[in-house]
């Protein structure tokens, strides 16, 4: 059964500085026990369990979770799904008279309250259940509206249509590992490599970029799973070279595989290679 959304969860027994980790579906994220400082332009913002990020698609995010008491867990919920055609008419509405640009960038924070986190526990139930995709729409539209009634679904969704590099980054995350090419993602979406390539230019992106980011972002959540081998890793993520990959991780989020697993790591379980 397709899923609508996708639930990850996230872990931290020391602190985590991570630098320019793509975000390439509207997500928010949950803080439930520590917190979450994030750079935000020229100001750092502070996540606990009061208050929610939301971040649009195509972002990339460079924070620090900060454990209390040897504890930091969140909780992203992608949305793979978007609103409904009236929903988005509102947001589209909400856009034109405020008339957000970039001289008016508003902070991806919202305050949470009961009503907020019962239709988000409610979100993450459903992904237990095998629901179909019209049951599923109808939990996700009820979120968005809700959000929508506060004045916050914009945040998540300030444009109506997916870019080029959001549509190429849910294609590549099914399967990361896959031996991915331009070609073959080219003939996923029916168009030439000529304009592919035009439509992620326009976006300031580059396809091998768009894939390697994908990749790391599972890396990222294969290490909050188990305690994988750099190996292990590399071969779970597309690469044949370990050192290749660590390479390639350290320089997306200023971190070794290495140092990010000694963050997540629990006693019982065995260090990274």
């Amino acid at each position: 059964m397709k899923a609508l959304i996708r639930v990850n969860t996230y872990h931290a027994t020391k602190p985590q500085p991570l630098r320019n980790v793509p975000i390439y579906t509207p997500s928010i994220i949950a803080v439930q026990s520590g917190r979450k400082i994030l750079k935000w332009h020229d100001d750092a913002l502070t996540f606990n369990k009061k208050n929610w990020l939301v971040i649009p698609a195509n972002q990339q995010l460079t924070f620090v979770n900060e454990p209390h008491q040897a504890q930091f867990n969140s909780v992203q919920i992608s949305f793979l799904s978007p609103p409904s055609e009236g929903i988005m008419s509102a947001i589209d509405n909400h856009n034109h008279k405020y008339n957000h640009n970039l001289q008016h960038i508003e902070r991806p924070l919202i305050a949470t309250d009961t009503a907020l986190d019962f239709v988000f526990s409610q979100l993450i139930a459903i992904v237990k259940q095998k629901l179909s995709i019209e049951v599923q729409q109808h939990y996700l539209n009820g979120f968005y509206q809700q959000l929508l009634e506060i004045g916050a679904l914009h945040l998540l969704f300030p444009a109506s249509t997916l870019s080029m590099r959001e549509k190429v980054s849910r294609y590549l995350s099914s399967n990361p590992a896959d031996h991915h090419s331009i070609e073959t993602t080219c003939k996923h979406f029916a168009t030439s490599k000529a304009t592919l390539t035009r439509h992620l230019a326009k976006e300031d992106a580059l396809f091998r970029d768009v894939l390697a980011e994908v990749r790391m972002l599972h890396g990222l959540s294969l290490m909050q799973q188990y305690s994988y081998t750099q190996l292990e890793l590399a071969l779970r993520c597309g690469y044949q070279s370990e050192s290749r990959f660590g390479q390639r991780f350290h320089q997306q989020f200023g971190i070794t595989p290495k140092q990010y697993m000694k963050t997540v790591m629990k006693p019982t379980m065995r260090n990274i290679a």
